[in-house]
Order: C-alpha cells, then sequence, then structure tokens
C-alpha cells in the first residue's frame, strides 16, 4: 500500500554492508524490493571492511580472538576475557589455546577506550582496504588524540575568557585589516581541510577524512597556531588590542569549526567541547541547540591562501631548524638565544615573521640576512635548504672541555664496535663462508659506526675552534 510510512522509508539511499553477504542478503533486497514497488531499495551500497584481528586472523569463536566492541568501550580485565571463553562451547583444549592467546594479546586487558576513540580508529583503518587488522593499541592511541582534543580546547578556552563571538564572525575578522600572518594561514588551512573533507565524505574516503581532520587538529591548530598566539594573547596591553581581538576570533573560529567537522567521527567530545564554547546562547535565533543539528562547515573560497601557506612553511621549517640547533647544543628551554638567519628568496615572508620565529624557535632576537661582519664567529649552523641557513650565537651557552670530554667518552665506547667488526669482515673465508645477507648486514653496520666516528671526530674539532674562538 503507498503509505505515508512507505514514501517515508522507502526507498532508502545507502546500504552500508560487508562483501560476504552481497549476495546472500544485498541482492535479494534489491529483488525483493524491484518485485514488490518496482524501485530499488536504496541508490547506493557502500561495502565497509573485514575487521580481523591484529594478525590478520578472520575473528572466529574457535580461534577465541573475537573483540566484543563493547570491551573496548567500556574496557574489560584479563580475567573477564577468559572467563568468556570458558562459558562457551568450545573444547578443553582449545579453551586453553585461546587462554593462551588472549593472555598474549592483552596481558592487562583491555584498557577502557570510549566510543569516539572507537569509531575513530576504525575510520582510520579505512584505507588499508577490504580488510582491518584491528590492534587495540592503535584504538588506544585515539583515545589518546581524543584526550588531546579536550584538554587542547579546555586549555584554549583560557584565552577566550574575555572573547565575545558575534554572528559572522569569519567574515567579519577576515575584513576587520587586523590580522596577522599566522591567522590568515590558519584560517586558510581550516578552509582547505573543510574542502577536503567535504569531498571525501561524499566519496566515502572516509580514513582520508578522518586523517585530514586529525592532521588539522594536531599539526596545525595544537603544535603550531595554539604556541604562536601565546605571547599575543597574554599581551593586554592597549596597543595590542586589535592583534589580541583577531587572535581569539580566529582560534573561536577554528575551534568551533573544528568540533563540528569532527562530530560525525568524534560525536559525543565534539558536542561536550562544542557546548562549552564562550559565547553559546548570545548569536541570535539562528544559533543550534546542538552540534548534531548545525551545518556542516564548508569551504569558503574567498579565504584560502595558497600563497600564504608555502610561506608559512618556509618559517616552519627555519623553526624547526632554530629547534634543532638548540637541542644538538642542549640549550635548555628557558634560555633564549640569538639567531641570524641567511635567506634568499622569501627575505620578505621570513622578515614579517620574526617574531613567530622568536616564539617558537625560542629566540631573544632574529636577525635576517644581516652584515657578515655582525655576525659572531662562535656559532652553531643549520642547513635548511639551499636558500636557507640558520645561525645560531653559542658565546657563553656550552661548556665546550665539558661537550669534548663527552663525545671523547662515546667513541671510545665505539670504537671496540668498529674494530670488532672490522677483524671480523678481514677474516680469512670471510667473503666464501658467509651468506650475502648477513655480509650486507655488516656492511650497513660498518658504515653506520663509521660515520658516527667521523661525526663524533667532526664535532670534536668544531668544540675545540670554538672553544679557541670564544676565548679570544
Amino acid at each position: 500500500d503507498n503509505t505515508e510510512d512507505l514514501k517515508a522509508f522507502y526507498p532508502t539511499s545507502i546500504l552500508e554492508t560487508g562483501l560476504d553477504i552481497l549476495f546472500f542478503w544485498v541482492a535479494r533486497m534489491v529483488m525483493m524490493g524491484l518485485e514488490l514497488t518496482d524501485v530499488l531499495p536504496f541508490h547506493t551500497v557502500y561495502l565497509h571492511a573485514m575487521v580481523r584481528d591484529k594478525d590478520g586472523r578472520k575473528m572466529s569463536k574457535s580461534l577465541g580472538n573475537v573483540i566484543d566492541p563493547l570491551e573496548v568501550i567500556n574496557g574489560c580485565t584479563l580475567e573477564s576475557l577468559l572467563k568468556k571463553l570458558e562459558g562457551g562451547n568450545l573444547p578443553p583444549k582449545e579453551i586453553e589455546k585461546c587462554q593462551k592467546d588472549q593472555a598474549g594479546d592483552f596481558p592487562d586487558g583491555i584498557p577502557e577506550c570510549g566510543s569516539d576513540a572507537l569509531r575513530f580508529g576504525l575510520l582510520a583503518y579505512t584505507v588499508q582496504g577490504k580488510d582491518v587488522n584491528l590492534d587495540i593499541k592503535r584504538v588506544v592511541g585515539y583515545r589518546n588524540f581524543c584526550n588531546k582534543l579536550w584538554n587542547a580546547t579546555r586549555f584554549a578556552m583560557q584565552f577566550l575568557s574575555d572573547f565575545k563571538p558575534e554572528c559572522n564572525l569569519l567574515d567579519v575578522l577576515m575584513n576587520s585589516g587586523k590580522t596577522a600572518i599566522r591567522d590568515r594561514y590558519i584560517i586558510s588551512r581550516l578552509m582547505v581541510v573543510c574542502e577536503d573533507v567535504n569531498n571525501y565524505l561524499k566519496t566515502y574516503k572516509f580514513g582520508d577524512a578522518q586523517q585530514a581532520s586529525y592532521s588539522f587538529w594536531i599539526d596545525d591548530l595544537c603544535d603550531v597556531y595554539l604556541e604562536l598566539i601565546k605571547p599575543v594573547v597574554y599581551d593586554k596591553s592597549e596597543a595590542n588590542d586589535d592583534a589580541r581581538w583577531a587572535a581569539q576570533a580566529t582560534l573561536w573560529i577554528c575551534l568551533e569549526t573544528g568540533l563540528r567537522l569532527l562530530h560525525p567521527m568524534v560525536p559525543f567530545v565534539s558536542e561536550e567541547l562544542w557546548q562549552r564554547l564562550p559565547g553559546r546562547g548570545t548569536l541570535g535565533s539562528d544559533e543550534k541547540e546542538s552540534i548534531m543539528i548545525s551545518s556542516y562547515p564548508q569551504c569558503n573560497n574567498a579565504y584560502k591562501n595558497p600563497e600564504l601557506e608555502v610561506a608559512m612553511e618556509a618559517t616552519k621549517k627555519v623553526i624547526k631548524s632554530c629547534r634543532s640547533l638548540r637541542a644538538s647544543y642542549q640549550i635548555p628551554n628557558k634560555t633564549l638565544t640569538t639567531f641570524y638567519i641567511k635567506v634568499g628568496d622569501g627575505e620578505e615572508g621570513v622578515r614579517a615573521q620574526t617574531d613567530d620565529i622568536k616564539t617558537l624557535g625560542r629566540a631573544s632576537s632574529v636577525g635576517v640576512n644581516v652584515d657578515e661582519a655582525s655576525i659572531p664567529k662562535t656559532i652553531g649552523i643549520d642547513v635548511v635548504d639551499d636558500q636557507t641557513t640558520v645561525l645560531m650565537d653559542i658565546a657563553g651557552l656550552v661548556d665546550f672541555e665539558a661537550e669534548i670530554k663527552k663525545l671523547e667518552k662515546n667513541r671510545s665506547k665505539t670504537l671496540p664496535s668498529l674494530e670488532s667488526l672490522e677483524k671480523k669482515m678481514k677474516a680469512p673465508g670471510y667473503e666464501a663462508k658467509v651468506k650475502e645477507e648477513l655480509k650486507k648486514s655488516n656492511s650497513d653496520k660498518l658504515e653506520g659506526l663509521q660515520k658516527k666516528i667521523a661525526d663524533i671526530n667532526e664535532a670534536i674539532e668544531n668544540f675545540k675552534t670554538l672553544a679557541v674562538l670564544e676565548k679570544k
């Protein structure tokens, strides 16, 4: 009968199922639907991957490797896992074997991960193809992501304690003339990830959508932008009002849009955090009561800025180089250093972002293409690429004698291994008796040890030179 219920629920649009029942169930649904209504019951069939254990074996009761999703969501002890096997219908020998496997796979039981982490983890696995080799440790990793999402958002909200969002905030911000390069960069990245995730979802590439949203939150928002705006937000001087407002507005937009972007993948934590954003309930009649019924984020092409993203990536390489130099000379975080940057193409972009380089590179000052005569001799050098070199003044920051002693001690520990391997490889009959695979392994090991000794010797000579220069 052509009832209202039939019109409401038939036909549907998408059927999500497994390859193993494509004929047994899906084909029969199609035939039955056509026979009774002359209308296809759905226009698309999405075949999900087969979930297997971490070793690629199909989950089955006889193998005792079945993982109950509720056990991952709520967690369970090893004892309860073993008891579940005893309550089945397996023969005693099979139970003993399965219990041994379970004890090896989950010596401490299955930790509580929550449904968001399980869903996010399974989405990540879909890039593998038709099989998912489920490793609980990876799901635990995405539980850690959910924790970081919670902690980072709550931390970021401290920056927004005195901020009042308004309707159409993105347009207001981008037309305000108050934005810095870092603000326009993260907005551009946000627009790109919105476009990418929408395209991935439309083409059922759920794993790619998961990876794109994960990368934006971790690599762009948390690791870069949140760190860059700390000094801006903490500076409450009148002269900094515009820059501070722009940073707060940009952060609010990224948090609100980023949570909506993640919502289909981590619905519970995204809803909870979205409800806690400052300004909720003050954004007018169009404001939705729940993230579930809010519109999904869309890309505004006008705010994409590929040239600025390229410039920012170059700046991030400089920052990485600054950090690498500090680490190589073991400079503590509380000690700020002086950097000199030699750059060919893109000098203007680097100059425009010296404040950001100072913030993330832990620098007291940054000079760009300064006069050679003003660069001290006591410097550490790192070559970024053929256009950029970073130099760090280490005068008074490094105990050269102590560093030389450490390196000499390291060299004395490495030399016996090198000499022993050289002796083994020069022994009579080595070429004829030793397998090619082992000879290649030994050659690679020898090359690595020789490089290590050469690097140590070079570092010792460098420290000796710097020690002499510092005394002058």
